[in-house]
Protein backbone atom coordinates (compact mmCIF):
# COMPACT_ATOMS: atom_id res chain seq x y z
CA UNK A 1 0.00 0.00 0.00
CA UNK A 2 1.09 3.76 -0.79
CA UNK A 3 1.45 5.97 1.74
CA UNK A 4 -1.46 7.96 1.19
CA UNK A 5 -3.41 4.95 1.17
CA UNK A 6 -2.72 3.97 5.04
CA UNK A 7 -3.18 7.44 6.58
CA UNK A 8 -6.03 6.57 9.35
CA UNK A 9 -8.61 9.42 9.24
CA UNK A 10 -10.30 10.43 12.95
CA UNK A 11 -13.53 8.70 11.71
CA UNK A 12 -11.44 5.44 10.81
CA UNK A 13 -9.44 5.68 14.61
CA UNK A 14 -13.16 6.17 16.36
CA UNK A 15 -14.54 3.19 14.95
CA UNK A 16 -11.00 1.72 16.27
CA UNK A 17 -12.10 2.65 19.71
CA UNK A 18 -15.18 1.92 19.47
CA UNK A 19 -14.41 -1.24 18.45
CA UNK A 20 -11.92 -2.09 21.32
CA UNK A 21 -14.39 -0.45 24.09
CA UNK A 22 -17.19 -2.29 22.71
CA UNK A 23 -15.42 -6.31 23.51
CA UNK A 24 -13.98 -4.48 27.02
CA UNK A 25 -17.11 -3.95 28.02
CA UNK A 26 -18.92 -6.95 26.78
CA UNK A 27 -16.24 -9.13 28.27
CA UNK A 28 -16.56 -7.44 31.75
CA UNK A 29 -20.39 -8.31 31.37
CA UNK A 30 -19.86 -11.59 30.52
CA UNK A 31 -17.47 -12.01 33.85
CA UNK A 32 -19.92 -10.06 36.00
CA UNK A 33 -22.83 -12.28 34.80
CA UNK A 34 -20.88 -15.49 35.72
CA UNK A 35 -19.39 -14.15 38.88
CA UNK A 36 -22.85 -13.47 40.60
CA UNK A 37 -24.75 -16.36 38.71
CA UNK A 38 -22.81 -19.23 37.85
CA UNK A 39 -20.97 -21.52 40.36
CA UNK A 40 -17.20 -21.49 41.91
CA UNK A 41 -14.97 -24.09 41.46
CA UNK A 42 -14.27 -25.56 44.93
CA UNK A 43 -11.24 -26.85 45.67
CA UNK A 44 -9.74 -28.58 48.75
CA UNK A 45 -6.90 -26.35 49.53
CA UNK A 46 -7.47 -22.63 50.51
CA UNK A 47 -6.71 -20.85 47.06
CA UNK A 48 -7.52 -17.64 47.67
CA UNK A 49 -9.60 -16.96 44.08
CA UNK A 50 -12.24 -19.50 45.33
CA UNK A 51 -12.80 -18.34 48.79
CA UNK A 52 -16.65 -17.80 49.82
CA UNK A 53 -16.75 -13.82 49.50
CA UNK A 54 -14.33 -12.72 47.02
CA UNK A 55 -15.74 -10.23 44.97
CA UNK A 56 -15.81 -9.64 41.07
CA UNK A 57 -13.15 -7.30 41.14
CA UNK A 58 -10.54 -9.45 43.06
CA UNK A 59 -11.31 -12.32 40.54
CA UNK A 60 -9.63 -10.19 37.79
CA UNK A 61 -6.55 -10.91 39.45
CA UNK A 62 -7.27 -15.20 39.47
CA UNK A 63 -4.64 -17.35 38.78
CA UNK A 64 -1.61 -15.08 37.28
CA UNK A 65 -2.97 -12.12 37.82
CA UNK A 66 -2.45 -12.94 41.64
CA UNK A 67 1.46 -13.49 41.37
CA UNK A 68 2.07 -10.27 39.58
CA UNK A 69 0.27 -8.59 42.09
CA UNK A 70 1.77 -9.87 45.05
CA UNK A 71 5.39 -9.81 43.70
CA UNK A 72 4.48 -5.93 42.65
CA UNK A 73 3.83 -5.87 46.51
CA UNK A 74 6.34 -7.92 48.11
CA UNK A 75 9.37 -9.11 45.54
CA UNK A 76 10.63 -11.75 44.81
CA UNK A 77 13.17 -12.57 47.17
CA UNK A 78 10.34 -12.24 50.43
CA UNK A 79 7.85 -13.87 48.42
CA UNK A 80 9.48 -17.09 47.84
CA UNK A 81 11.52 -17.19 51.31
CA UNK A 82 7.85 -16.46 53.22
CA UNK A 83 9.56 -13.52 54.62
CA UNK A 84 6.53 -11.63 55.27
CA UNK A 85 3.18 -11.96 57.60
CA UNK A 86 0.39 -13.78 55.82
CA UNK A 87 -2.12 -12.81 57.47
CA UNK A 88 -1.42 -8.82 56.70
CA UNK A 89 -0.55 -9.06 53.69
CA UNK A 90 -3.99 -11.41 52.86
CA UNK A 91 -5.85 -8.37 54.30
CA UNK A 92 -3.71 -6.01 51.90
CA UNK A 93 -3.55 -7.60 48.72
CA UNK A 94 -6.94 -10.01 48.61
CA UNK A 95 -4.55 -12.42 46.92
CA UNK A 96 -2.41 -14.34 49.08
CA UNK A 97 -2.24 -18.45 49.34
CA UNK A 98 -2.42 -19.95 52.60
CA UNK A 99 -1.02 -23.30 51.35
CA UNK A 100 1.81 -21.79 49.33
CA UNK A 101 2.83 -19.83 52.13
CA UNK A 102 2.82 -23.28 54.87
CA UNK A 103 4.48 -25.56 52.10
CA UNK A 104 6.97 -23.30 49.67
CA UNK A 105 6.37 -25.77 47.19
CA UNK A 106 5.18 -23.65 44.54
CA UNK A 107 7.02 -20.27 46.09
CA UNK A 108 9.65 -20.17 43.84
CA UNK A 109 6.83 -20.15 41.07
CA UNK A 110 7.36 -16.26 40.96
CA UNK A 111 10.18 -16.35 39.05
CA UNK A 112 8.41 -17.88 35.72
CA UNK A 113 6.77 -14.05 35.55
CA UNK A 114 9.67 -11.55 34.14
CA UNK A 115 9.10 -8.28 36.65
CA UNK A 116 8.28 -5.55 34.21
CA UNK A 117 4.94 -5.82 34.76
CA UNK A 118 5.27 -5.94 38.74
CA UNK A 119 7.37 -2.78 38.75
CA UNK A 120 4.63 -0.94 37.05
CA UNK A 121 2.20 -2.12 39.00
CA UNK A 122 4.45 -1.23 42.19
CA UNK A 123 4.80 2.39 40.52
CA UNK A 124 1.22 2.42 39.75
CA UNK A 125 0.38 1.47 43.16
CA UNK A 126 2.42 4.16 44.72
CA UNK A 127 0.01 6.90 43.31
CA UNK A 128 -3.15 5.25 43.97
CA UNK A 129 -2.17 4.65 47.98
CA UNK A 130 -0.80 1.17 47.97
CA UNK A 131 -3.82 -0.24 46.00
CA UNK A 132 -1.88 -3.18 43.82
CA UNK A 133 -5.02 -4.76 42.82
CA UNK A 134 -6.57 -1.78 41.19
CA UNK A 135 -2.62 -0.91 39.77
CA UNK A 136 -2.84 -3.79 38.08
CA UNK A 137 -6.71 -3.76 36.99
CA UNK A 138 -6.17 0.02 35.18
CA UNK A 139 -2.69 -1.13 33.99
CA UNK A 140 -4.09 -3.99 32.08
CA UNK A 141 -6.63 -1.73 30.89
CA UNK A 142 -4.60 0.82 29.38
CA UNK A 143 -2.22 -1.65 27.56
CA UNK A 144 -5.18 -3.01 26.12
CA UNK A 145 -6.26 -0.29 24.35
CA UNK A 146 -2.44 0.63 23.26
CA UNK A 147 -2.27 -2.69 22.10
CA UNK A 148 -5.42 -2.26 19.89
CA UNK A 149 -4.10 1.12 18.65
CA UNK A 150 -0.15 -0.12 17.80
CA UNK A 151 -2.16 -3.88 16.37
CA UNK A 152 -4.42 -1.65 13.87
CA UNK A 153 -1.59 0.77 12.85
CA UNK A 154 1.10 -2.58 12.10
CA UNK A 155 -1.95 -3.90 10.05
CA UNK A 156 -3.00 -0.85 7.95
CA UNK A 157 0.80 -1.04 6.38
CA UNK A 158 -0.30 -3.59 4.61
CA UNK A 159 -3.73 -3.81 4.82
CA UNK A 160 -7.29 -1.84 4.03
CA UNK A 161 -9.11 -0.60 6.52
CA UNK A 162 -11.72 -3.01 5.80
CA UNK A 163 -8.97 -6.02 6.44
CA UNK A 164 -7.20 -4.11 9.47
CA UNK A 165 -10.62 -3.79 11.20
CA UNK A 166 -11.11 -7.49 10.40
CA UNK A 167 -7.55 -8.40 11.56
CA UNK A 168 -7.76 -6.20 15.33
CA UNK A 169 -11.55 -8.17 16.03
CA UNK A 170 -10.25 -11.42 15.01
CA UNK A 171 -7.40 -10.70 17.65
CA UNK A 172 -9.90 -9.03 20.23
CA UNK A 173 -12.21 -11.98 20.09
CA UNK A 174 -9.82 -14.85 20.04
CA UNK A 175 -10.81 -17.62 22.72
CA UNK A 176 -7.98 -16.96 24.84
CA UNK A 177 -9.00 -13.06 24.77
CA UNK A 178 -10.63 -12.97 28.16
CA UNK A 179 -6.82 -12.50 29.23
CA UNK A 180 -6.73 -9.50 27.92
CA UNK A 181 -9.29 -7.97 30.73
CA UNK A 182 -7.47 -9.85 33.41
CA UNK A 183 -4.59 -8.70 35.80
CA UNK A 184 -2.36 -10.65 33.26
CA UNK A 185 0.27 -9.49 31.59
CA UNK A 186 -0.29 -10.03 27.91
CA UNK A 187 -1.83 -6.78 27.46
CA UNK A 188 1.58 -5.32 28.14
CA UNK A 189 3.78 -7.68 26.10
CA UNK A 190 1.65 -6.87 23.13
CA UNK A 191 1.75 -3.40 23.12
CA UNK A 192 5.27 -3.60 23.57
CA UNK A 193 5.52 -6.12 20.37
CA UNK A 194 3.29 -4.41 18.26
CA UNK A 195 5.02 -1.16 18.96
CA UNK A 196 8.38 -2.47 17.94
CA UNK A 197 7.35 -4.43 14.94
CA UNK A 198 5.41 -1.10 13.83
CA UNK A 199 8.52 1.15 14.42
CA UNK A 200 10.58 -1.44 12.76
CA UNK A 201 8.38 -1.33 9.42
CA UNK A 202 8.81 2.49 9.70
CA UNK A 203 12.52 2.32 10.09
CA UNK A 204 12.65 3.98 14.05
CA UNK A 205 14.86 1.61 14.77
CA UNK A 206 15.58 3.37 18.27
CA UNK A 207 11.68 3.10 19.11
CA UNK A 208 11.88 -0.72 17.46
CA UNK A 209 14.74 -1.61 19.90
CA UNK A 210 13.20 0.34 23.05
CA UNK A 211 9.76 -1.37 22.86
CA UNK A 212 11.27 -4.68 21.87
CA UNK A 213 13.71 -4.45 24.94
CA UNK A 214 10.28 -3.57 26.89
CA UNK A 215 8.58 -6.30 25.85
CA UNK A 216 11.70 -8.82 26.73
CA UNK A 217 11.31 -7.41 30.38
CA UNK A 218 7.55 -8.48 29.82
CA UNK A 219 7.67 -12.19 28.88
CA UNK A 220 10.32 -14.76 27.87
CA UNK A 221 8.04 -15.32 24.43
CA UNK A 222 10.16 -11.77 23.29
CA UNK A 223 12.79 -14.05 22.07
CA UNK A 224 10.17 -15.14 19.29
CA UNK A 225 10.00 -11.91 18.96
CA UNK A 226 13.45 -11.42 17.41
CA UNK A 227 12.80 -13.31 14.58
CA UNK A 228 10.71 -11.13 12.69
CA UNK A 229 12.43 -8.19 13.62
CA UNK A 230 15.80 -9.78 12.34
CA UNK A 231 14.07 -10.88 9.38
CA UNK A 232 12.63 -7.31 8.36
CA UNK A 233 15.92 -5.87 8.80
CA UNK A 234 17.79 -8.28 6.25
CA UNK A 235 14.60 -7.88 4.47
CA UNK A 236 14.85 -4.06 3.89
CA UNK A 237 18.75 -4.85 3.27
CA UNK A 238 17.82 -6.99 0.17
CA UNK A 239 14.96 -5.13 -1.12
CA UNK A 240 11.15 -4.51 -1.71
CA UNK A 241 9.15 -7.54 -3.46
CA UNK A 242 11.97 -10.40 -2.54
CA UNK A 243 11.10 -13.70 -1.89
CA UNK A 244 11.35 -15.82 1.22
CA UNK A 245 15.01 -16.65 1.79
CA UNK A 246 16.07 -13.74 -0.61
CA UNK A 247 17.12 -11.87 2.76
CA UNK A 248 19.75 -14.63 3.96
CA UNK A 249 21.06 -14.84 0.03
CA UNK A 250 25.10 -14.12 0.32
CA UNK A 251 24.83 -11.13 -1.32
CA UNK A 252 21.52 -9.45 0.86
CA UNK A 253 23.18 -10.46 3.73
CA UNK A 254 26.25 -9.10 3.67
CA UNK A 255 24.36 -5.82 2.34
CA UNK A 256 22.66 -6.31 5.98
CA UNK A 257 25.85 -6.85 7.76
CA UNK A 258 27.60 -3.79 6.39
CA UNK A 259 24.44 -1.38 7.63
CA UNK A 260 25.77 -2.30 11.09
CA UNK A 261 28.57 -0.01 10.21
CA UNK A 262 27.05 1.96 7.87
CA UNK A 263 23.76 2.86 9.27
CA UNK A 264 25.32 3.48 13.76
CA UNK A 265 21.47 3.92 14.49
CA UNK A 266 20.94 0.15 12.94
CA UNK A 267 22.99 -0.40 16.24
CA UNK A 268 19.48 0.73 18.53
CA UNK A 269 17.88 -2.92 17.27
CA UNK A 270 20.44 -4.44 19.86
CA UNK A 271 18.17 -2.86 22.60
CA UNK A 272 15.69 -5.53 22.20
CA UNK A 273 18.11 -8.47 23.50
CA UNK A 274 19.62 -6.41 26.28
CA UNK A 275 16.06 -6.33 27.68
CA UNK A 276 16.45 -10.01 28.31
CA UNK A 277 19.94 -9.86 29.64
CA UNK A 278 19.09 -7.46 32.01
CA UNK A 279 16.23 -9.56 33.60
CA UNK A 280 18.56 -12.67 33.77
CA UNK A 281 20.88 -9.93 35.34
CA UNK A 282 18.75 -9.31 38.15
CA UNK A 283 17.28 -13.08 38.43
CA UNK A 284 20.85 -13.38 38.98
CA UNK A 285 21.36 -10.77 41.26
CA UNK A 286 18.47 -11.76 43.90
CA UNK A 287 18.63 -15.17 43.33
CA UNK A 288 22.18 -16.05 42.38
CA UNK A 289 21.00 -17.70 39.58
CA UNK A 290 20.51 -16.11 36.33
CA UNK A 291 18.40 -19.03 35.00
CA UNK A 292 16.84 -19.68 37.73
CA UNK A 293 12.65 -19.42 35.56
CA UNK A 294 14.25 -22.62 33.54
CA UNK A 295 14.80 -24.55 36.81
CA UNK A 296 10.84 -23.75 37.86
CA UNK A 297 10.04 -24.20 34.64
CA UNK A 298 11.62 -27.63 34.51
CA UNK A 299 10.17 -28.67 37.52
CA UNK A 300 6.17 -28.44 36.33
CA UNK A 301 4.82 -31.87 35.40
CA UNK A 302 4.68 -30.16 31.95
CA UNK A 303 8.10 -28.24 31.95
CA UNK A 304 10.06 -29.64 29.41
CA UNK A 305 11.42 -29.64 25.79
CA UNK A 306 11.04 -32.01 22.98
CA UNK A 307 10.37 -31.94 19.27
CA UNK A 308 6.70 -30.73 17.65
CA UNK A 309 5.29 -34.25 17.62
CA UNK A 310 6.42 -35.34 21.10
CA UNK A 311 5.30 -32.37 22.84
CA UNK A 312 1.68 -32.28 20.83
CA UNK A 313 0.84 -36.11 21.95
CA UNK A 314 2.31 -35.09 25.52
CA UNK A 315 -0.68 -32.58 25.24
CA UNK A 316 -3.08 -35.54 23.79
CA UNK A 317 -1.93 -37.44 27.01
CA UNK A 318 -3.27 -35.07 29.63
CA UNK A 319 -6.97 -35.58 28.61
CA UNK A 320 -9.63 -34.01 27.00
CA UNK A 321 -10.22 -30.74 29.17
CA UNK A 322 -6.40 -30.00 27.73
CA UNK A 323 -6.31 -31.32 24.08
CA UNK A 324 -9.93 -30.35 23.46
CA UNK A 325 -8.64 -26.51 24.11
CA UNK A 326 -5.48 -26.66 23.03
CA UNK A 327 -4.90 -29.41 19.92
CA UNK A 328 -7.78 -27.39 17.62
CA UNK A 329 -5.63 -23.65 18.48
CA UNK A 330 -1.86 -25.25 17.17
CA UNK A 331 -3.97 -26.60 13.93
CA UNK A 332 -5.58 -23.53 13.68
CA UNK A 333 -2.19 -21.82 13.51
CA UNK A 334 -0.60 -24.33 11.02
CA UNK A 335 -3.54 -23.73 8.95
CA UNK A 336 -3.41 -19.79 8.77
CA UNK A 337 0.65 -20.53 8.31
CA UNK A 338 -0.62 -22.77 5.37
CA UNK A 339 -3.34 -20.98 3.19
CA UNK A 340 -0.97 -17.13 4.37
CA UNK A 341 1.64 -18.41 2.06
CA UNK A 342 2.58 -15.53 -0.34
CA UNK A 343 -0.75 -13.62 0.93
CA UNK A 344 0.93 -12.22 3.91
CA UNK A 345 4.07 -10.01 3.98
CA UNK A 346 6.92 -12.55 4.61
CA UNK A 347 7.87 -11.13 7.68
CA UNK A 348 4.72 -11.61 9.64
CA UNK A 349 5.06 -15.22 7.93
CA UNK A 350 8.40 -15.81 9.17
CA UNK A 351 6.59 -14.62 12.72
CA UNK A 352 4.20 -16.89 12.46
CA UNK A 353 5.78 -19.92 11.76
CA UNK A 354 8.48 -19.02 14.50
CA UNK A 355 5.63 -18.70 17.17
CA UNK A 356 4.17 -22.48 15.85
CA UNK A 357 6.98 -23.93 16.24
CA UNK A 358 8.11 -22.29 19.77
CA UNK A 359 5.11 -24.04 21.42
CA UNK A 360 5.19 -26.60 19.78
CA UNK A 361 8.44 -27.77 20.84
CA UNK A 362 7.68 -25.93 24.37
CA UNK A 363 5.98 -28.17 27.07
CA UNK A 364 2.82 -26.06 28.54
CA UNK A 365 -0.76 -26.12 29.80
CA UNK A 366 -1.48 -22.51 29.42
CA UNK A 367 -1.65 -22.28 25.23
CA UNK A 368 -5.24 -21.28 25.32
CA UNK A 369 -4.31 -17.52 26.50
CA UNK A 370 -0.76 -17.94 25.16
CA UNK A 371 -1.95 -17.85 21.59
CA UNK A 372 -3.31 -14.50 22.11
CA UNK A 373 0.14 -13.37 21.72
CA UNK A 374 0.39 -14.56 17.90
CA UNK A 375 -0.30 -11.47 16.13
CA UNK A 376 1.10 -12.41 12.96
CA UNK A 377 -2.02 -15.10 13.05
CA UNK A 378 -4.92 -12.63 13.33
CA UNK A 379 -3.40 -10.48 10.05
CA UNK A 380 -2.93 -13.81 8.28
CA UNK A 381 -6.57 -15.16 9.43
CA UNK A 382 -7.84 -11.40 8.16
CA UNK A 383 -6.31 -11.99 4.77
CA UNK A 384 -7.79 -15.74 4.45
CA UNK A 385 -11.28 -14.51 5.52
CA UNK A 386 -11.44 -11.19 3.54
CA UNK A 387 -13.18 -12.60 0.68
CA UNK A 388 -14.92 -15.60 2.26
CA UNK A 389 -17.69 -13.97 4.62
CA UNK A 390 -19.41 -17.29 5.03
CA UNK A 391 -16.28 -18.69 6.95
CA UNK A 392 -15.85 -15.44 9.05
CA UNK A 393 -18.95 -15.41 10.62
CA UNK A 394 -18.76 -19.37 11.27
CA UNK A 395 -15.36 -18.53 12.83
CA UNK A 396 -16.34 -15.22 14.60
CA UNK A 397 -19.64 -17.29 16.16
CA UNK A 398 -17.25 -20.30 17.42
CA UNK A 399 -14.49 -17.65 18.87
CA UNK A 400 -17.06 -15.48 20.48
CA UNK A 401 -18.56 -18.53 22.23
CA UNK A 402 -15.38 -19.96 22.97
CA UNK A 403 -14.18 -16.74 24.97
CA UNK A 404 -16.83 -15.85 26.65
CA UNK A 405 -16.97 -19.77 27.91
CA UNK A 406 -13.41 -19.68 28.85
CA UNK A 407 -13.73 -16.05 30.65
CA UNK A 408 -16.66 -17.47 32.85
CA UNK A 409 -15.08 -20.47 34.03
CA UNK A 410 -11.84 -17.82 34.86
CA UNK A 411 -13.78 -15.01 36.81
CA UNK A 412 -14.90 -18.31 38.66
CA UNK A 413 -12.22 -19.93 39.50
CA UNK A 414 -12.04 -22.65 37.00
CA UNK A 415 -8.23 -23.18 35.36
CA UNK A 416 -8.40 -23.03 31.72
CA UNK A 417 -5.36 -21.41 31.12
Amino acid sequence: MTDAQNIISRKEWLRVIVLLAGVKLVMLSVFAYSHHYLPRAKYDADVWMTRPGTTLFQNLANFDGAWFVRLSAIGYQKLTSGDYDLAAEDQRLHVMDKLGYLDGIERKYAYRHWPLYPWLINGCARVLGERFLLAGVLLSSLFYFLYGVFFYKLARIDFPEQTAMLALSLALIHPGAYSLTAVFNEPLFLFCAAASLYYLRKDSYFLCGLFGGLASMTRIEAVVLYVPIIYEYFRKSAGPDIGLLAPFARKNFSAGLARLFQEPRVLWLFLAPLGSLAVLGYFKMISGDAFIFVQVHESNIYGHFGFPWQMLYATWLKGPDTYLKELPLHALLLLAIVFSFKKINWTWWVWAAAFWLFYTTNGNHSYLRYQVMCVPMFLALAKIFEDRPGLRYAYFTASAAAMAFFGAMFINGYWVA
